[in-house]
């Protein structure tokens, strides 16, 4: 049983090198060809203003201010840290963050033994993630309705056809994003020889039950990549960027004045046909807003995640790659969809490697 778990898992090891390298072959070929990698898709700046990213990142860095416990390696500061998560992973907030929650949480400690040694972990796991999905609708609705944001501004397809384009886009990316995250991952772990870990993988070590692991799933896969996304890419990348182009936007010049008499106007059906203004021309979109609103956002990603060990390293370079995906189509699917695939590609990687022991 266990030999079949570990092929499967080196085939999938190599199988993933292999494919992400001849994508990234091909789009350096279309690099050098002259061709954009991605071609850029204009839009209307963002209605919303910094409103928007700060009520969805300010966890973020509050979290920052409290005093860490992650040091303690007892099992009740990880049932503690579990409970926390519940309250803090829905607003973005990461899980040493959660760690200092402990503190605040050691009020609850026989309720808390209890919901470990009853297994309710699994359970704790689903209520964060319908907390965060719902939260993350709920940032639709306040785009909408606030601040009056169209299907357009918050980054949707149109329908079905470019719903499986964006798919495509995510899929391309996350294949060509697989070898240099995880090669940066792979060196630093060389240099540095860390045992920290996400918190989540380090749950899972201990706990890979069906019910743990279905949880798990549904928790990096599904809400993970809904609410990241549509805090780091929609509202804080498309804030960044509507300030950006308002800030290259020239300004009109005046009207000058004319002291010249107006020349009258000729007869007939003809010249008054040529004295119809024509139609307004559509306005070109502003230019792209460079590259500063697609590194911060990924690097506010990454950093976001401190407490995972050496992740936030090569976290800030998959979210310029996401960054760069959402600069470029101005729509939060192809976000999303590489987000989705890269979790789910490391959750299948986590379940053969326990397959394997």
């Amino acid at each position: 049983m266990d030999q079949p778990a570990s092929s499967a898992l080196t085939f999938a090891i190599a199988g993933a090198a292999v494919v992400s390298l001849i994508v990234l072959f091909l789009l350096f070929q279309k690099h050098i060809d002259g061709q954009p990698l991605l071609a850029y898709e204009p839009r209307r700046v963002p209605p919303w203003n910094f409103a928007a990213p700060l009520l969805l990142l300010a966890p973020v860095f509050l979290a920052g201010r409290l005093p860490s416990t992650a040091s303690d390696p007892d099992p009740h500061a990880q049932a503690v840290l579990w409970s926390g998560l519940v309250q803090t992973t829905s607003s973005g907030v990461p899980p040493a963050a959660a760690y200092a929650a402990a503190a605040t949480l050691s009020a609850c400690d026989g309720l808390i033994d209890a919901w470990a040694k009853a297994g309710a972990m699994p359970l704790l796991l689903l209520q964060s993630a319908a907390v965060s999905i719902t939260l993350t609708a709920a940032c639709y609705a306040l785009l909408r309705l606030v601040f009056g944001a169209t299907r357009h501004d918050l980054g949707l397809p149109a329908d079905a056809r470019q719903f499986l384009k964006d798919v495509g886009i995510g899929a391309t990316a996350f294949a060509a994003s697989l070898a240099p995250v995880y090669l940066l991952l792979f060196v630093l772990n060389m240099i540095f020889k860390t045992d920290e870990g996400h918190p989540l993988i380090q749950e899972l070590v201990v706990d890979h039950s069906p019910a743990m692991m279905i949880a798990a799933a549904l928790t990096a896969v599904v809400a993970a990549p809904l609410d990241e996304e549509t805090a780091f890419r929609l509202a804080l990348q498309g804030w960044l960027e509507r300030r950006a182009a308002l800030a290259r936007a020239p300004a009109a010049p005046p009207p000058a004045e004319s002291h010249a008499p107006p020349e009258p106007a000729p007869d007939g059906p003809i010249a008054a046909a040529d004295r119809i203004a024509p139609p307004l021309e559509p306005q070109p979109a502003p230019p792209p807003s460079g590259w500063a609103p697609v590194i911060l956002s990924g690097a506010l990603f990454g950093l976001a995640h401190l407490g995972h060990g050496l992740s936030p390293a090569p976290l800030i370079l998959l979210g310029i790659i996401l960054g760069y995906l959402y600069q470029r189509t101005h729509r939060i699917t192809p976000c999303i969809a590489c987000h989705t695939l890269f979790n789910a590609y490391t959750f299948l990687m986590l379940t053969l490697q326990f397959s394997s022991r």
